[in-house]
């Protein structure tokens, strides 16, 4: 080999490393040393926020709009990796009922004539990002291990559609299986809501208004739900809606969504200091989720003062965002009293982890039938990650104990 061939390998290997260090400083972000597989982790977050900064690119140009680049994201890396396996004796088919769809996973082994236990299930993606698709996998699985009918339903999102449209479909769905469930095989006393994030704060929604018209779910089982729009100065949002996680749970989004759930309205970085909240409505519903009475110790490090200010521009608009339609724990403790047991499960590293607390703690006081499992080790949104390249192990282990959960309860 020549001196100038071993000059060219010995330069192409200097720079080839030098842009593979850049690389990793690049999409290198510090992380828990407990954090389940974390090089694959900041991988999908440099790959959501590349993908993102594109969509904006190719929005600006009229080509695409940015949540779609994001949603196509999401379903070639985690919803294309449907699971049908003929030894699951599963029979899943598509139903729609007043324009709302669902889609049915039936266990085989009930006859015609069996009354089958069932959960109804909403899935997450901040109104914005999720799909029926998505959580195919999810869905799924739930199915397979708990054995029980599951229903997931389509509902409408954002920004196509603002609140209180995916509300209103996911309250289609749960009446008219409430109001019929010999139409499809379900014991009306064995019936569970389920969602995770905004799908959670869906279960926990529906799950109160059918107790208010005499319906009586057997469980509702929520995975990281949203449960309030009242306080975001809780330490969980200062601390991890600067992190970025899984690239899209960021500041930029989470302004963006309030701002189409809301009609599309002008939605400022006051909202983070609370200013959409006018000062009566602050003194009424704090207690409600007070986080020096209800937020474990080790969580007050970093806790503010409430702040009583207002932002006139904003408080009227966004006056919906602290109604129970929306905000399920800024509920008295009579209503809380009535819910049917609570299957809930947070994890650390999250911007809802301390509203799930709370909602944990305000149940406690009430002697209420709950079970909580706080997952340390793990982020908003990992038990979407079964299969695929973007799998976590650890997404087997939440589901896991999802299904345990309800296997036990339902």
């Amino acid at each position: 080999m020549s001196t100038t061939t071993k000059r060219s390998y010995s330069q192409n290997f200097v720079l080839f490393s030098g842009l593979f260090i850049v690389f990793i400083a690049f999409i290198y972000q510090p992380l828990p040393h407990d954090f389940p597989q974390p090089w694959k982790y900041r991988l999908i977050c440099f790959g959501a926020k590349l993908v993102a900064k594109v969509g904006y690119v190719l929005e600006k140009f009229n080509l695409i709009k940015r949540v779609q680049s994001i949603r196509l994201l999401y379903y070639l890396f985690v919803g294309c990796f449907q699971i049908r396996n003929p030894q699951h004796q599963l029979k899943i088919y598509d139903v729609a009922v007043n324009n709302v769809s669902m889609r049915i996973y039936q266990p085989l082994e009930y006859g015609p004539e069996d009354l089958m236990p069932a959960i109804i299930h909403f899935h997450g993606g901040g109104f914005m990002v999720g799909c029926r698709e998505t959580y195919d996998v999810v869905t799924y699985t739930i199915a397979n291990q708990t054995r029980a009918l599951v229903l997931s339903v389509e509902y409408r999102r954002v920004p196509e559609h603002g609140f209180p449209s995916a509300l209103n479909d996911c309250m289609t769905i749960a009446y008219e299986i409430f109001r019929q469930p010999l139409k499809y095989q379900i014991d009306i006393n064995r019936i569970a809501l389920a969602g995770d994030s905004a799908g959670g704060n869906l279960a926990l929604v529906i799950t109160q208004y059918l107790l208010r018209d005499g319906y009586k779910p057997k469980l509702t089982c929520l995975m990281y739900p949203a449960l309030q729009f009242l306080d975001f100065t809780l330490p969980s949002y200062q601390q991890y809606l600067p992190k970025d996680i899984l690239g899209v749970i960021n500041e930029e989004d989470f302004l963006y969504v309030i701002s189409q759930l809301s009609g599309r309205v002008l939605v400022t970085r006051d909202i983070l200091r609370n200013n959409h909240t006018s000062i009566i409505h602050k003194q009424r519903l704090y207690p409600y989720l007070n986080p020096q009475k209800y937020l474990p110790k080790q969580y007050q490090q970093n806790l503010k003062p409430l702040i009583f200010d207002e932002n006139p521009l904003m408080t009227k608009t966004l006056e919906y965002l602290i109604t129970p339609d929306i905000s399920p724990l800024l509920v008295s403790d009579d209503e809380l009293k009535k819910l049917p047991p609570i299957l809930l499960f947070t994890t650390e590293f999250d911007i809802l982890r301390d509203e799930g607390f709370i909602f944990a703690e305000r149940l406690k006081h009430l002697n209420k039938s709950l079970y909580h499992y706080h997952f340390k080790g793990s982020f908003h949104g990992a038990h979407i990650l079964l299969h695929g390249p973007l799998k976590f192990d650890f997404a087997w282990t939440m589901i896991g104990k999802t299904t345990d959960a309800i296997k036990k309860n339902l």
